[in-house]
């Protein structure tokens, strides 16, 4: 009787909790204010809350109101559209249409599956259980009562547990295993007490009201049954009322109550109207009035209302469509009329025969299926075996790769040493020759000036001062005038700011002094590009780079002629130095000047390409910029 407090102790509080006037006129006004907005998603909101309001009470209105939300909703994205589609289905459920219930039901679930909405996607799992429940269909159902139980597991969600727990004790009772059922029952009204849905609570009640009577333990049950009905006529739940009303009066039969059978049975059939005629509750209430009748020797009322079922051609019904042909055979045959129940029972035996005929053709279709299912599982495991192939060359590839990318990043790495290390030789090599250069001026000065002054000095000491020793004097200290001015135009940088390269290399071969037996040529050409556009860094190389050249040849290569030719054409500088000197490339040269090694890095250094043709007779110096201007 534990249960039964708890459902009176809930059913206390409920006038606090329902007020179901004010509820549907608290829905009305949100559909009237939502009308007036033209706000087409609160249009849906309210629909959708009308049509839950209506699930219990009313099937037609259920569902109008479910079509009209579905209709008006802008977007399938929106929360209410798997809300919708789940009350579109409890109504078709509701008037006995299980399989537009179970369409309407998947795109609920799907939708809910998808939006992660837990508490709906559980509701609607456990609705299609209960569909293929009433289908037969029992792997199935087992299949959606798990899922919903596992996505309700560690959350409050105490309806909708409610709900599952309701379904999995029938389904443990319609197999006989009542223990089981009744324990699942037992949970099911305790957490549809802890959740206070009123629609859940006399669900609940109903459902371990039955079991307690299938387990021949009918004070409990009727105790339980006799309140859903009470709190089901005051909420106006003519649903739960008529389904409670039909198991106490099969309580009632089983116990031969007479009285109790004919007082309920009035008060069942005042509900009736209240509900839609093809509802599954109203046919489970008929199946079990016709059964009553004929117990009571009432064949002809019987048959009426077997006659009214027979209309529906098994669609909610509970029975057999077979079965209801046996009943009504029997009811002509009590009531001695041989040839009507000659037909029904030929009826019966072929709608039987055509039973086994379809259970046959379901157990070849079966037997496919299965060979199909085993066929498709060796292929699976064929793809699967392909699947690990692949995956081993795969692995395969990616290490081959791996160690190849290690292979060019170690030999990357290495060329990029070799390079800094020629870099660092060549660095070397540009100071030394620095030093070099530093070296032989200081012997230019050391040997050349500073011997010439000395000279001079001791000339001006033995010398008597007459016109001629001034004279004399004078032409020394021009010579030696003439040296420093040479050497300090080796070593002052030329002002390219002020200056092209053209006009300095021009004014340097100018005041260049040359021997009497050499004779200098210098030209100079450019197209399209200005010799102003060439880059000063450019300028003092290509100039340090020629007097080089010019020092060397004049020094080293006895040449009489010596041309010099600086062309500008299309982005390329090119220097030219020629002579008809004897070649000078060998390492006593190279010990006493910068050298060619020099020449090369100054080239380097501004992306130039320098080289040398040696012929007989003649030297060619070449060197080649190209320009980014």
């Amino acid at each position: 009787m534990k249960t039964l407090f708890i459902l009176l102790g809930v059913f206390a509080i409920t006038p606090f909790l329902y007020a179901q006037d004010a509820e549907l006129e608290k829905y009305q006004a949100k559909l009237i204010s939502a009308g007036k907005l033209n706000n087409k998603d609160s249009i849906a909101a309210a629909y959708s809350e009308l049509s839950e309001y209506y699930s219990n009470r009313s099937v037609d209105s259920c569902r109008y109101y479910a079509e009209k939300g579905l209709e008006i909703l802008q977007t399938k994205n929106s929360p209410l559209y798997a809300s919708l589609l789940c009350n579109l289905g409890d109504a078709y459920f509701s008037s006995g249409n299980l399989d537009k219930a179970f369409h309407y039901f998947s795109m609920a679930h799907d939708e809910a599956a998808r939006q992660r909405d837990t508490a709906l996607w559980a509701t609607v799992s456990a609705n299609l259980g209960v569909v293929c429940r009433q289908k037969e269909r029992l792997d199935s159902a087992l299949i959606y009562y798990n899922e919903a139980l596992d996505l309700l597991e560690g959350r409050e969600y105490y309806s909708e547990q409610a709900q599952v727990l309701c379904g999995i004790a029938l389904l443990y009772a319609n197999q006989s295993r009542l223990d089981e059922g009744i324990a699942y029952g037992k949970r099911a009204v305790e957490a549809a007490a802890k959740s206070q849905d009123l629609d859940m609570i006399l669900y609940a009640n109903y459902s371990c009201g039955s079991i307690y009577f299938l387990q021949r333990r009918h004070d409990e049950g009727i105790g339980m049954l006799r309140a859903v009905v009470t709190e089901g006529i005051r909420q106006k739940k003519p649903r739960y009322v008529l389904k409670a009303y039909t198991v106490m009066l099969e309580m009632f039969k089983a116990l031969g109550n007479r009285d109790s059978l004919d007082v309920y049975m009035e008060k069942a059939e005042a509900v009736i109207p209240q509900l839609p005629e093809e509802s599954t509750e109203v046919f489970g209430f008929l199946e079990e009035q016709f059964l009553i009748y004929m117990s009571q020797g009432r064949y002809r009322e019987s048959l009426n209302i077997q006659k009214k079922l027979l209309k529906y051609r098994g669609a909610g019904l509970h029975l057999p469509m077979d079965k209801l042909y046996l009943m009504m055979a029997r009811n002509y045959r009590d009531l001695q009329e041989p040839e009507n129940s000659m037909y029904y029972y030929g009826v019966c035996d072929s709608l039987h025969s055509e039973h086994i005929s379809k259970e046959l053709s379901d157990l070849t279709v079966k037997y496919d299926t299965r060979e199909k299912e085993l066929e498709i599982v060796r292929l699976n495991q064929v793809q699967l075996e392909q699947k690990a192939q692949t995956m081993r060359w795969i692995m395969a590839t990616v290490v081959v790769v791996f160690i190849l990318i290690l292979f060019l990043l170690y030999y990357v790495f290495r060329r990029k040493r070799i390079k800094k290390e020629e870099e660092l030789k060549l660095a070397q090599s540009y100071i030394e020759g620095l030093e070099r250069e530093r070296t032989r001026l200081a012997k230019e000065l050391h040997d050349g000036v500073c011997n010439d002054l000395l000279g001079i000095g001791m000339n001006m000491q033995c010398m008597q001062p007459t016109d001629e020793s001034k004279q004399e004097i004078l032409a020394l200290l021009e010579q030696v005038r003439s040296d420093v001015r040479c050497i300090s135009h080796e070593l002052m940088p030329p002002k390219f700011r002020s200056a092209t390269l053209a006009e300095t290399i021009e004014a340097y071969v100018e005041r260049l002094v040359l021997p009497a037996s050499v004779q200098l040529a210098f030209s100079k050409e450019s197209e399209e590009t200005q010799w102003s556009q060439v880059p000063e860094e450019v300028s003092y190389e290509v100039y340090r780079i020629m007097q080089e050249l010019l020092s060397n040849i004049l020094k080293h290569s006895g040449a009489t002629e010596i041309d010099v030719t600086l062309t500008l054409k299309r982005r390329l500088l090119t220097l030219q130095v020629s002579d008809n000197g004897k070649n000078y490339r060998g390492s006593e040269v190279r010990a006493k000047g910068i050298g060619l090694t020099t020449i090369q890095e100054r080239a380097k250094t501004v992306g130039g390409l320098f080289t040398v043709n040696i012929q007989d007779g003649s030297q060619k110096f070449r060197l080649e910029i190209p320009l980014s201007i």
